[in-house]
């Protein structure tokens, strides 16, 4: 009975993770390859500039501002050893009380929630961290950029 228990749940476990993809880019990539690769027609990429952190929580890396038909989408990017950390320290910030899905796993993790009126999405994976935020097509930056990382893989 244990076992049977015990294998229903590692089932469903495994099941849930292939419903929350994470996605990354190849580690080769740069910082601004990473950004730069995002833009179409659609997403059209109109600022990149080095930061130093993201909100409280210091983050070296980059920022671009893309513009959609729902308004600016802001993408912040890091690459580097402590990509876990820093997305567990964004995890556990008061701002994101808020949390809707979370899926926190040793080797990648991804969290929404929405904070000032901003939606939120963050997700990290080896050595890169991605936070998405802005007030409308956050969901639909986010499926975007998935794709095209998803494209270069194969």
């Amino acid at each position: 009975m244990r076992r049977s228990l015990l294998l229903v749940v590692v089932l469903l476990m495994l099941s849930s993770c292939t419903l929350i993809k994470v996605v990354v880019p190849p580690e080769a990539y740069s910082l601004d390859t990473a950004i730069f690769v995002l833009e179409t027609r659609d997403y059209r990429l109109s600022d990149v500039k080095e930061i130093d952190s993201y909100g409280d929580v210091e983050m070296k890396g980059k920022v671009a501002v893309f513009e959609t038909e729902y308004g600016p989408v802001f993408l912040y990017v890091y690459k580097g050893e402590e990509a876990k950390k820093i997305w567990k320290k964004l995890n556990g910030r008061a701002g994101f009380v808020s949390i809707r899905s979370v899926l926190d796993l040793p080797n990648m993790g991804k969290f929404s929630t929405v904070s000032d009126g901003k939606k939120i999405i963050a997700w990290w994976r080896k050595n890169w961290l991605f936070v998405v935020e802005g007030k409308n097509g956050v969901e639909e930056f986010v499926k975007h950029v998935y794709r095209v990382y998803e494209e270069m893989k194969r």
